[in-house]
C-alpha cells in the first residue's frame, strides 16, 4: 500500500517522496499532491497506509484534510509535517482526534528534524501504529483545549469586536458571553493570580482582552492568515448585521 504526500513545496514534496521510497520501499510508489482538496480526494480513492500533510496549503489546509479524511476513512494514519507548529492548528487536530472512536492514528512533527529522527518518527506510526509528537511540542499538546467558541472569541478580540458584538454573532446573552469570555482567560492563564494576594492588584493592572490576544499572538492561537479570512468573513456579517440593527432600531422607535 502506498503512502501519500500533499505539500505544496515542490522540491520539499519531491526530498521526501524520494527519501521514503528509498526507505520504505514496500510502500512504493509515494504519491503526491500539491494541494489539500486533491489530498482528500486521492486518499479516500487509494487509501495508503499513511498520509503526510503538509498544515498550510492552497484550497485546504492539512488539518481540515484530515478531519474530511478521517470522517470517511478513520483507519488512516496522519502525520502532519509542517513548518508552522501554530497552536490553533495544534488545538484543532486535538479536538478532531477526540471527536473520532477510536481514535485515529496521527503524529505531528516539525520539517527542521534531522532525518534519521524524522525516519524513526515515520516507522513509528506506519509499523507500529504509535501516536508521535515532536518533543518540541508537548506542552502545546497537554494544554486546556479550546472550544469552537473560544477559538473563535480570540480571533473576534483580534479583530476589536466588543462583547456586545460578540453576543450578537454568536446568538448568545451578554452575560453569556461574559462568562465564557472569563473560562477563556482562565485557560490562557493557568497561572492565574485569582485568590491570591496579588489578585486585585491584577484586576486593576491587566486589560484581559488585551493580555489574551498577546498570549494568543505568543502561542499561535491565533495567526495573520486565519486573520484574514476571519476579517473577511467578518465584514460581510457585519454588512448584514447593520442591516439587521437598524431594522431592530427602526421598530423600537415605531412602537414607543
Amino acid at each position: 500500500m502506498p503512502i501519500l504526500i500533499a505539500e505544496d513545496n515542490n522540491a520539499q514534496r519531491r526530498y521526501l517522496s524520494e527519501l521514503l521510497a528509498k526507505e520504505f520501499p514496500a510502500s512504493a510508489p509515494v504519491i503526491e499532491t500539491e494541494d489539500g482538496a486533491a489530498a482528500v480526494k486521492l486518499t479516500l480513492e487509494k487509501r495508503p497506509v499513511l498520509c503526510i500533510l503538509d498544515i498550510q496549503m492552497p484550497q485546504i489546509s492539512g488539518v481540515k484534510a484530515a478531519k474530511a479524511i478521517w470522517r470517511e476513512f478513520p483507519a488512516a494514519r496522519i502525520i502532519f509535517w509542517t513548518q508552522f507548529p501554530h497552536e490553533i492548528y495544534i488545538n484543532e487536530i486535538r479536538k478532531i482526534v477526540r471527536s473520532i472512536s477510536p481514535p485515529p492514528t496521527y503524529g505531528f512533527i516539525h520539517k527542521n528534524n534531522p532525518e534519521p529522527k524524522f525516519l524513526r518518527f515515520v516507522a513509528a506510526v506506519l509499523e507500529d501504529g504509535a501516536d508521535m509528537i515532536d518533543p518540541a511540542f508537548k506542552d502545546s499538546f497537554q494544554r486546556p483545549l479550546l472550544t469552537e467558541f473560544e477559538a473563535e472569541a480570540l480571533r473576534y478580540l483580534a479583530l476589536g469586536l466588543s462583547n456586545w458584538a460578540i453576543a450578537r454573532k454568536c446568538s448568545l446573552s451578554l452575560r453569556g458571553v461574559e462568562s465564557r469570555l472569563a473560562t477563556l482567560y482562565e485557560k490562557l492563564f493557568t497561572e492565574n493570580s485569582e485568590g491570591t494576594a496579588n489578585e486585585s492588584y491584577d484586576k486593576l493592572a491587566y486589560n484581559p482582552r488585551t493580555r489574551a490576544f498577546c498570549e494568543a499572538l505568543k502561542r499561535g492561537l491565533i495567526n495573520s492568515d486565519e486573520l484574514e479570512k476571519g476579517e473577511a468573513e467578518l465584514s460581510d456579517w457585519l454588512e448584514r448585521d447593520r442591516r439587521r440593527f437598524q431594522k431592530e432600531k427602526l421598530t423600537a422607535d415605531k412602537s414607543r
